[in-house]
């Protein structure tokens, strides 16, 4: 036989249990589908015209050519192109920084930019590298990381939200 003790701990733990069951039900709380209208709300029909209230601006503008000097956006960043040829000749690889604009799986779009970055940015190293099956488009060579964050910021207030700064083996110039 089962102890009266037994028994009124069985019959509190029932208790309990259907009490907290209880309170963790939704079903009363929510009514679902249905939407609750205030007592006293009407439907409003706006016939307000704001078109009487609009304000034309009208500014005037200087009329004057643009030039690459009126441009001057990027003040600590070199934009001439070094011709000499001393710096082609590649004396090591180590690890470091570049930044890539793009990757694409078409040739012609790669080159395309690569054009594109060339005449935008003033920066020789630009490369078109194959990475099966696609084609990734860096520029730089830089062994600071500060150095690549810089033109990676000045590419993206470009154009090119894409861009992104990578670890990659740079070539290190004569």
């Amino acid at each position: 036989m089962i102890s009266p003790k037994t028994v009124k701990l069985l019959l509190i733990a029932t208790i309990a249990l259907f009490i907290m069951s209880c309170g963790s039900s939704t079903a009363t709380r929510y009514e679902k589908g249905k939407e609750k209208k205030p007592k006293n709300s009407e439907n409003l029909n706006e016939t307000f015209d704001i078109s009487a209230y609009k304000t034309k601006i009208d500014l005037k503008t200087n009329e004057r050519p643009i030039t690459i000097e009126s441009i001057n956006a990027w003040y600590d960043y070199n934009t001439t192109v070094e011709s000499s040829s001393n710096n082609d000749t590649v004396i090591n690889t180590v690890n470091g920084f570049r930044v890539q604009v793009l990757s694409t799986d078409n040739l012609a779009n790669a080159d395309s930019l690569r054009s594109e970055l060339y005449n935008k940015t003033n920066h020789r190293h630009i490369y078109i590298i194959f990475d099966p099956p696609f084609y990734r488009i860096e520029v730089g060579d830089f062994t600071q990381i500060s150095a690549a964050n810089d033109l990676n910021f000045k590419l993206k207030q470009l154009g090119y939200s894409e861009a992104r700064v990578v670890n990659e083996k740079i070539n290190i110039y004569k």
